[in-house]
């Protein structure tokens, strides 16, 4: 699998204008907040000056249309004015009131704007190299001022075909163990340090690949791991005392059932079927349809039939890994 930031974003301007000010350098971890870039405010200071003193003057011309329109309302029942004077007095003030309202959505727009000026972290991340200095002019929401990422924790996708998934599920002998307990081989060959866990499973198993998706998650409080980085993951389900464990190779599979064959007294192979369990490395967990006392037969499977007669030899691991490596 390859690793994958479980936070990314695209930073980019909300408004127009000329950087002024640039805050960090390319890798650099910052925090939640953090200002990394400004864009020239002088235009937008000055747009919020504006809003501000015009919404002044609506609200002033608002108050003396409320008065009036409250003295001609008195002089109505009085019979002093006529209707036409009242519903003009009444009219200029529900215009004023919409105008201080028009003009408190600009001065907010205005103060966002004015704000904006300021480009900060969304998260607390690590920054990717920008090519956008002071001086650049930039376009809202069109020029991307840095990519910003959060790599602790991190996660590792990957794909793993049906029968393993099968596997891992009955490792977890319900209760998880497999799924909380991956191990992140790197492309060095080193295992990784900390342990993972299963974050995210697709729906289901791919049509076109025959595998499912599966996100894990890793701790990564030294930023040890980046996102793109290759990960072979492995699963180690719950400890199995007594395992009986056998070459993989030493299994033949007919019929959508597992057989091996054993040597008898007699010296004549036998072929017995048999229950696996999960893959543990070259090997095999048996679950049933063998003690652990057969001799078992491992060179020379595919050339072998019921009955035959043989000459038993042991085996040592060292002749193992030979014959794995034929």
């Amino acid at each position: 699998g390859f690793v994958e930031a479980t936070q990314e974003m695209n930073l980019a301007p909300q408004v127009t204008g000329q950087i002024v000010g640039k805050y960090f350098k390319g890798g650099d971890t910052v925090q939640a907040g953090q200002v990394l870039y400004e864009i020239d405010p002088r235009t937008y200071k000055a747009n919020l000056l504006s809003a501000e003193g015009n919404l002044a003057s609506a609200r002033a011309a608002l108050a003396n249309a409320e008065m009036d329109a409250e003295r001609y309302t008195k002089l109505y029942e009085q019979n002093a004015v006529s209707k036409q004077m009242l519903d003009n007095a009444v009219t200029a003030r529900d215009q004023a009131r919409a105008s201080v309202k028009a003009l408190e959505g600009l001065l907010l727009n205005a103060q966002i704007n004015m704000e904006e000026t300021k480009v900060t972290a969304p998260f607390t991340g690590r920054t990717d190299t920008s090519s956008l200095e002071v001086g650049n002019y930039v376009a809202a929401g069109q020029s991307v001022l840095t990519k910003i990422s959060n790599t602790d924790p991190v996660f590792v996708k990957f794909s793993i075909a049906e029968p393993e998934y099968l596997t891992l599920a009955a490792a977890s002998d319900g209760n998880g163990a497999a799924l909380d307990n991956l191990s992140a081989v790197l492309a060095n060959g080193e295992t990784y340090g900390l342990k993972g866990k299963v974050a995210e499973v697709n729906r289901g198993i791919s049509d076109n690949t025959g595998t499912l998706t599966i996100k894990a998650t890793f701790q990564n409080p030294k930023k040890e791991l980046l996102p793109g980085m290759f990960a072979h993951i492995q699963a180690t389900g719950g400890v199995r005392e007594n395992a009986l464990l056998i070459p993989q190779r030493s299994v033949t599979e007919l019929m959508y059932k597992n057989f091996v064959y054993v040597v008898g007294a007699d010296n004549k192979v036998i072929m017995k079927e048999i229950k696996l369990g999960q893959k543990v490395g070259r090997l095999i967990m048996v679950n049933g349809g063998l003690t652990g006392e057969e001799t078992l037969v491992v060179e020379g499977v595919g050339k072998m039939r019921q009955g035959a007669l043989v000459d038993p030899q042991p085996m040592t691991e060292a002749d193992l890994n030979t014959v794995e490596e034929k």
